[in-house]
């Protein structure tokens, strides 16, 4: 037998034509226009109509808030009314008390109910004219939930208003078996009725889940609010408050198993798609509503005491808080910034790549076309022949090779680059780059893109983002790589740099947006991520919810950070030995120099470049090849190398300025030929923060931070970047801070030690009191000093 199921393209191409003769739709509410759930079904109904053409005619009986039986019946009479003067095309009746006093007789016209809890044979449904959906109470799925965080709860009290609604729950909740567990229904009619009942329960052995509580109503006859009803529960009973209303978790319940109104009305809305594509209602089905969303509010457990863990909760599908709404604003505005800004590149890429100038491929001819399209985008304009060799607006031809990055073969094959990120080991400075195909007589004959700096938008990101406190933002390219974020120190790392319990997730979320729990340095956070489906981009807007540490001994804590860094240090100087020792045999083999140097550097990401010094201390052979232009440089006045020509020894500087133009420490290991004669040195030449940051990032644990210092004063490393390379005796950063120097001297002259200083807290905004724990760290006689800090006065102090 044939299905009668229509693909959603079909129905969707359908309805584009029906809609030429303006199709109808009535949908008749039996709630008011602010009610939260009659909003969201309306929005649910209508987002599976892309054409605009539809006449919506939207009608609300207003029973929730007028809840006696005369205005019932006058409601529905005046459904009647309009739906005759309107002649929809189909009506579709939300909710009982529509079913009730309006479309139970209704036979005119399609028909479709929705978000029915009473057994909808009670309205003659289904019959000819009549399909829908009706809702399902999610009520064991919502206890199995309350056990889970509760597992001493051995009662569960259903309470409810005097509605058809909770008439309808009473009926599914009377037909569950929920095993040992005792269940009481409570309907109330009033909301002084609703406190009675609240208060009368207590004991850890009972728990409380919230049905509908729209019709109560005070002394005074006013209908009192859902958000309120559900606030005062939660504030005035010591028990575990669940709810199978999503929007009463949203107002403050703990968590439950929810039908979303959204979904709800969605599911109608696919049923009038069939109804306009030529199904009469008696040929579809009828359906429960199924697949109940799970809930959790995340501020009313941490509030009940309720320890949570990420991990418990990866399957929940909705995580609540108080800020939720702030944190999706924000999530969107930051992806659609980002989609603005590609799709503005990349328009102009196009527009490029199809003038003549750069079809051409004559570099004269296409350069001020790039030098005008880089001058609205901070990077590197570039020009790619289909070999990899390339050309910069900044530099003409570069005499460098792309062909061995990882984007390279896609755009070989035809493909755009949207967004790869790369890292200088030299500079230590990320770009995205952007790229397409030139096509030259249907062949592509190059590539036009922009290797673009995101330095100053990350920056302004910062500033926008400071009016939200405790809210932080992280954006991850394709191969999540992190990108963009206010903590500018996960950027100063290599690319594969993680983010504290975020990096880990990227790869195990699998829907394209939604939001989890993380704990990042012993602080819980709650975070919403979206991804771009144009870029393959992966947002995360993240807001710290409490603190989980319980505060390490900081020995400990300073002990553990050392013992990494020495033994990346061991690993390194281990890996540079054997290289030096297999350098006897090729030593007059470039080629083979050359190869071992290049096995050397993809063997350790933490390194700048791999070089071989020869006896005569000329830099002669270097990888990569990027570096070669210092090639042939006599090197000989360098202090590492002079100590290790005086002694034979391997050898870790202290920290210079390296010929190829940046602060680094040089990693040196000897290099004997076969007849014992010392024939020169490999080196491994380092950027410290790039090196350190892997280490020291995940263990700078709040309210603790780590920073690095040479015995000579020389800041190697530090969070706060504006540090970096400064000079604890001589810049006039220090000199007003008498507590800091005259411990720097000591930090100085003894391998370890405690003591106090005063100085200004990270972004040099206020002035704080730390205690400080040091150790040493080094190579070959050289040390560095890893100093521990932790802030014991948060609040500004005087000097």
């Amino acid at each position: 037998m044939k299905s009668k199921a229509i693909p959603a393209f079909f129905l969707l191409l359908f309805l584009s034509f029906t809609c030429i003769f303006a199709t109808r739709i009535m949908v008749i509410h039996s709630y008011d226009e602010d009610y939260v759930w009659s909003r969201e079904m309306l929005e649910g109904i209508k987002s599976v109509f892309a054409d605009e053409s539809i006449e919506w005619k939207v009608f609300y009986m207003d029973t929730r808030l007028q809840t006696n039986e005369e205005w019932k019946i006058k409601a529905g009479k005046m459904a009647a009314r309009e739906v005759e003067a309107f002649q929809p095309d189909i009506v579709i009746a939300c909710d009982d008390n529509a079913q009730e006093y309006f479309a139970k007789d209704f036979t005119a016209l399609p028909l479709i109910y929705c978000g029915v809890n009473l057994d909808p044979a009670r309205y003659s449904y289904p019959r000819s004219n009549a399909t829908g959906i009706r809702e399902t109470l999610f009520s064991k799925e919502t206890v199995e939930m309350l056990l889970d965080f509760f597992p001493q709860v051995r009662e569960v009290h259903f309470i409810g208003d005097d509605s058809e609604t909770v008439a309808g729950m009473r009926e599914q909740l009377e037909a569950t078996s929920f095993g040992d567990l005792s269940t009481k229904i409570h309907t109330v009619g009033s909301f002084n009725e609703w406190k009675e009942v609240v208060k009368s329960l207590s004991g850890e052995g009972n728990a409380i889940v919230i049905l509908a509580d729209r019709t109560l109503k005070d002394e005074h006859g006013r209908t009192v609010s859902t958000e309120y009803v559900t606030e005062w529960t939660v504030k005035n009973t010591g028990l575990a408050v669940f709810s199978v209303l999503d929007f009463v978790v949203a107002d403050g319940a703990m968590a439950g198993v929810v039908n979303s109104a959204f979904e709800e009305g969605k599911r109608a809305g696919l049923i009038a798609l069939k109804i306009l594509s030529g199904l009469s209602p008696d040929e579809i089905p009828p359906e429960n509503s199924s697949n109940g969303r799970s809930m959790v509010n995340i501020e009313t457990l941490l509030s009940a005491g309720v320890e949570l863990d990420p991990s418990r909760l990866e399957k929940v599908d909705d995580l609540i808080s108080q800020s939720s709404v702030p944190l999706q604003t924000a999530l969107n505005l930051l992806v659609t910034s980002f989609e603005e800004r590609v799709h503005g590149i990349m328009t102009s890429l196009r527009v490029l790549a199809g003038s003549p100038g750069v079809i051409s491929g004559e570099w004269s001819r296409m350069k001020p076309l790039l030098s005008s399209f880089n001058q609205g985008y901070e990077g590197l304009a570039m020009y790619v022949e289909p070999d990899g060799g390339y050309y910069t607006v900044q530099r003409d031809w570069t005499g460098l090779n792309l062909s061995d990055r990882g984007y390279f073969s896609a755009l070989l094959m035809g493909g755009e680059v949207l967004g790869y990120q790369v890292l200088s080991r030299s500079t230590g400075k990320r770009s995205v780059v952007f790229a397409t195909p030139v096509r030259k007589e249907d062949n592509i004959s190059g590539f036009v893109g922009i290797s673009a700096f995101f330095d100053e938008w990350n920056f302004e990101l910062i500033s926008d983002f400071k009016q939200l406190p405790e809210v932080h933002f992280y954006a991850f390219d394709e191969q999540n790589t992190l990108a963009l974020s206010d903590d500018t120190s996960l950027l100063l790392g290599s690319l594969e740099v993680p983010v504290p319990g975020i990096t880990e997730r990227l790869a195990t979320l699998d829907r394209d947006s939604g939001d989890f729990l993380f704990t990042g340095n012993d602080v819980l956070h709650l975070a919403a991520y979206r991804r771009s489906l144009k870029t393959g981009w992966t947002f995360v807007i993240a807001r710290e919810l409490l603190s989980t540490m319980r505060d390490p001994r900081p020995e400990l804590l300073l002990s553990k950070v050392q013992k990494e860094i020495q033994e990346h240090f061991n690993r390194l100087d281990t890996s540079l030995s054997k290289g030096a020792e297999d350098m006897r045999k090729i030593l007059n083999d470039d080629e083979e120099v050359r190869s071992l140097l290049k096995r050397l550097y993809e063997a350790n990401s933490e390194v700048v470049d791999v070089s071989y010094i020869d006896g005569d201390c000329v830099l002669r052979l270097i990888h990569p090849r990027d570096y070669s232009y210092v090639e042939g440089e006599w090197i000989g006045d360098q202090e590492q190398l002079i100590k290790l020509h005086e002694t034979g020894r391997p050898v870790l500087s202290e920290g210079f300025l390296a010929v190829e133009g940046f602060q680094a420490v040089d990693l040196e290991w000897p290099v004997f030929a076969e007849d014992g004669t010392l024939a020169g040195s490999l080196s491994f030449l380092i950027k410290p923060e790039t090196f350190l940051a892997p280490v020291i990032i995940p263990n700078n644990l709040e309210p603790y931070e780590f920073w690095i210092m040479q015995p000579d004063g020389t800041i190697f490393y530090d969070q706060d970047s504006l540090e970096v390379g400064r000079n604890l005796f001589e810049d006039e950063l220090y000199e007003s801070f008498d507590t800091l120097v005259e411990l720097g001297y000591s930090i100085s002259k003894n391998e370890s030690g405690q003591g106090y200083y005063t100085f200004y807290s990270r972004g040099l905004s206020s002035t704080v009191k730390k205690e400080v724990w040091w150790s040493s760290i080094g190579l070959h006689g050289t040390q560095w000093r890893l100093i521990l800090t932790k802030i014991i006065n948060p609040t500004s102090v005087s000097q």
